[in-house]
């Protein structure tokens, strides 16, 4: 999950109603006549349906009327990598009819630019600069009193949401459309006071041979049926007043470019998207509102969960009553006859898919204002199986014969229980998405500050045990309560709104509300040293420290007790992945202090005296970054990265019929057994790519020469080079192999970063690292395999640095397992 305004900014919100019907019978209804035969269906934009010909007929309001159109996927295709998910919201349009002789087209105006003064010479200027969109073209079929008949059938039964694009995208097919196979699905078409509904069901086909991901979750992989759905929806009412975007608030927003503004001021507007709440009474403190903001939750969620996503959704409750409002927001389960798609409705749907993916927070805006019409959550059912089995492998539960043991044991070693507390998190965090609230990355490092963030269990060490009981936080965070304050507080008549917001932020940012987004926190090349995912605790160096004891003390009870009974023991593979890799997106975010730089979203003070912020930019502390880099190498030692052998003897090869499940396993040269090197060169790669991140890689040159008391990218290089280059004799016998697994996934990454980075300096510096390797493997005597090995990577080393024409690929890493999102 992917802004817009200046206090002074007023956007018009006024709905254009549909005019009354002509009556029949007083003169010719043409419209009447044509569609004596058909089912009308009477709501927003009245429908007609021919079932003897399987066509459906619209009724437009008339010219110039202005509406949403929405599209949506109602039945996905079930896998996350393809990424087309039940319940999926697609484009939203702006758009109004226009009717040139036989036909009506639908004409998507330009929301972008705009001249916001509505002078009609401005405006007319503005909207003749730029480009309008021709969405489709109606043949029409009949009239009366300024209504349109329209046949919409052709529109319906397209591929509107662009599954064959996604499906090309991800390499699975050519699919095209199949009109002999495709018809509107009228069980959800449906006609509301505020909305029109249809659904069709779209049938793709391919002569191709279908991808891997498709042929695991479609009956026959060449043909592909989906259902589409069309949502033709009301503009608001008027009187909904526009929030101005400010960049610490975390909010989502959006842009548009207003041509009317004064020379001297910017062009870029920015609001905030959010849901229309307003007080009764905005002169007191607490108000009921007008109108409160109601969720829904799926009724074909299951119990336990769902009672977990109502109450983790209705923690915002809380938010709300801090910004004002008494009775404001509430969860409700969605009544048996209500249709979720239902435009009055914010639902929280429950989608299923063959594999672990993202749940989503997405809505349906009105592209004019930022005003949230409907909130639409897709979560996805098996991350809390994921937690599951995140947890069963950490604190082996199953101690006896009875599968059942897991339903009594209490939250210090519940996997259940530990999961119904993610999937609470996980509602919040997804009903926050709806309510406008983007990520923040930062706030796990301040006491759990935002359901915003990504949350990692947090296992807790007591007495020499394990203790799950705090893995996940409940409740909103601070930041979260701050966030809604400033985007839905409904100020008393007379207040002075920009001062208003300006002092919430200024009371923020005081009491450390730290926002840091997706773009600045996500990837692990990125630069702030308390922006990370899935990670957890002020100090993320320490936190490694005590993931890192936490995997040891896991992988030191490991074993058929961590397997539910009945189940192979070869099944102790996924079980061990996520365990083994348990320590990986704290290791990410203790590495992003080295060659890491604090900063914030500052902005220049409003008031005469113009004061900066406090913290602008400020590079970590050269021995806090020395710190992340030791802790960063330990990972990277045979001792930390060696499988037990008492684990490998419990690990037969994949028991028959299980292959093909949905449980991850780690790549293997050692078919069909499990491989421990393969599995260690994996970790190592997480390691060596965010330590040699390109980002990171020019910061360290860069933040170097600004003070050479910062580590330099030699510096780091020469670290690898020490680990890469050290003999096999000076470990134990049975972890040479993963001292030569290490060697291997970093001359890759050298190689791959030397040929292809952007920055001349970062290339020098990787193709020196290279030089310095290929010397120092040369000069140590060895024998056997660790002999063979080093002539080997001398040689890969002297063809890329020697640029041959045609040089020979650097051997492979083996591939990361999925990680995100982990439960």
């Amino acid at each position: 999950m992917r802004t817009i305004l200046a206090a002074a900014l007023l956007l018009s919100a006024c709905a254009t109603a549909p005019p009354p019907a002509v009556p029949t019978g007083t003169a010719r209804d043409a419209i009447s006549e044509k569609t004596s035969s058909h089912q009308r269906l009477e709501g927003f934009i009245p429908l007609y349906w021919q079932a003897d010909e399987g066509k459906l007929l619209l009724e437009i309001p008339g010219e110039e009327t202005e509406l949403i159109y929405q599209v949506s996927l109602s039945s996905g295709i079930g896998s996350n990598p393809i990424g087309l998910d039940r319940g999926q919201i697609g484009d939203t349009y702006l758009v109004r009819f226009e009717r040139v002789g036989p036909k009506v087209l639908m004409v998507q105006p330009n929301q972008r630019y705009r001249a916001l003064n509505e002078d009609p010479g401005e405006t007319e200027a503005v909207r003749e600069s730029f480009a309008t969109s021709i969405l489709w073209s109606f043949d029409l079929v009949a009239e009366t009193g300024g209504r349109l008949l329209v046949d919409a059938t052709d529109f319906f039964l397209r591929d509107a949401h662009g599954v064959s694009q996604r499906l090309r995208d991800t390499n699975q097919g050519s699919y095209r459309v199949d009109a002999k196979r495709s018809a509107i699905f009228m069980p959800r078409t449906k006609a509301f006071p505020l909305n029109t509904e249809v659904e069709a069901t779209i049938t793709l086909v391919t002569s191709d041979r279908p991808g891997s991901m498709v042929r695991t979750v479609s009956p026959t992989p060449d043909i592909v049926s989906v259902r589409q759905h069309h949502s033709f929806v009301a503009l608001p009412p008027p009187g909904y007043e526009p929030r101005r975007y400010d960049p610490r608030a975390g909010f989502i927003g959006m842009e548009i470019y207003d041509y009317s503004s004064p020379i001297d001021e910017p062009l870029e507007r920015r609001l905030i998207v959010r849901h229309r709440l307003e007080k009764k009474d905005p002169s007191t403190a607490i108000s009921d509102p007008v109108a409160p903001i109601i969720y829904y939750v799926d009724h074909g969620v299951p119990e336990p969960i769902r009672s977990a996503l109502v109450d983790g959704a209705a923690w915002w409750g809380e938010a709300f009553e801090k910004a004002g409002f008494r009775n404001a927001y509430e969860v409700r389960i969605l009544p048996e006859d209500a249709d979720p798609m239902d435009i009055r409705y914010n639902v929280i749907n429950w989608v299923h898919r063959s594999t672990r993916g993202w749940s989503y927070g997405a809505s349906v805006v009105d592209p004019r204002t930022g005003e949230i019409i409907k909130g639409n959550v897709s979560l996805g059912s098996l991350r809390i199986r994921q937690d599951i089995m995140l947890a069963a492998g950490l604190i082996a539960p199953w101690v006896g014969p009875d599968p059942s043991i897991l339903a009594t044991l209490d939250a210090t070693t519940s996997p259940t229980e530990m999961a119904l507390a993610r999937i609470r998190q996980l509602s919040a965090h997804e009903v926050g998405h709806t309510l406008g609230i983007a990520h923040n990355f930062a706030a796990s490092t301040y006491d759990r500050g935002s359901v915003m963030d990504y949350p990692a269990p947090y296992v807790k060490i007591v007495d020499g045990k394990l203790d799950l009981s705090d893995a996940y936080d409940e409740g909103i965070g601070a930041f979260d309560a701050f966030a809604i304050r400033y985007g839905y507080s409904d100020f008393a008549p007379g207040t002075d709104e920009p001062s208003a917001l300006r002092r919430i932020v200024e009371e923020g940012v005081r009491d450390g509300m730290l926002y840091i987004a997706d773009e600045h926190g996500r990837d692990p090349g990125s630069a702030h040293p308390l922006a990370s995912v899935w990670d957890n605790g002020a100090d993320p160096i320490a936190m490694l420290d005590h993931e890192i004891e936490v995997r040891r003390m896991a992988l030191e009870q490991f074993g058929v007790r961590n397997l539910r009974p009945g189940q192979p023991l070869s099944e102790l593979e996924p079980v061990l992945l996520p365990l083994y890799l348990h320590h990986r997106y704290q290791l990410e975010a203790a590495l992003k202090s080295l060659g890491g730089a604090y900063f914030t979203y500052a902005v220049r003070d409003a008031g005469p005296d113009s004061r900066l912020p406090e913290q602008i930019r400020e590079i970590v502390d050269p021995s806090r970054q020395r710190d992340a880099l030791n802790a960063a190498m330990r990972t990277l030692e045979p001792a930390f990265l060696e499988v037990p052998q008492r684990i490998l003897d419990l690990i037969p090869p994949t028991a028959t019929g299980y292959g093909r499940g949905i449980a991850e396993r780690f790549a293997s040269e050692t078919t069909p057994f499990f491989d421990p090197v393969t599995a260690a060169r994996s970790s190592a790669r997480i390691t060596l790519d965010a330590l040699l991140h390109p980002a990171r890689a020019a910061r360290l040159l860069r933040f170097h020469a600004e003070d050479p008391r910062n580590p330099s990218l030699m510096e780091v290089t020469g670290r690898v080079i020490d680990v890469a280059s050290r003999d096999a004799a000076t470990v134990p016998a049975r972890q040479g192999s993963l001292l030569r697994a290490v060697r291997h996934v970093a001359v890759a990454k050298l190689i791959g970063e030397a040929s292809k980075s952007n920055d001349p300096e970062v290339r020098a510096v990787f193709s020196d690292a290279l030089h310095q390797l290929a010397q120092r493997l040369a000069r140590a005597r060895s024998e056997g395999v660790e002999a063979a090995d080093r002539r080997a990577t001398i040689s890969e080393i002297e063809r890329f640095l020697e640029r041959p024409a045609e040089p020979a690929a650097p051997p492979a890493s083996p591939p990361i397992p999925a990680g995100p999102p982990i439960g």
